[in-house]
């Protein structure tokens, strides 16, 4: 089944979520490490490439798109 990203669909290119998020977001930012995981996301923390700081970024779950494609 294909992973989800900032709404998108995105063919599965790696079983390691970093190397993946990595090879989605090149350019824009790098992914260092997982910072946690909940319910609805896993948060990990990356450089923001362009503006030179540390975020947070998430990647929801696919039942958070699934749930919502339902309403």
């Amino acid at each position: 089944m294909p992973d989800l990203l900032v709404g998108r669909m995105l063919p599965r290119m790696s079983d390691d979520p970093i190397t993946r998020l990595n090879a989605a977001l090149e350019g824009r930012y790098r992914i260092e490490r997982e910072l946690g995981e909940g319910g609805i996301a896993t948060v990990y923390l990356a450089d923001d490439i362009k503006h030179e700081r540390k975020v947070a970024q998430a990647e929801f779950h696919e039942a958070v798109y699934l749930l919502r494609a339902d309403s």
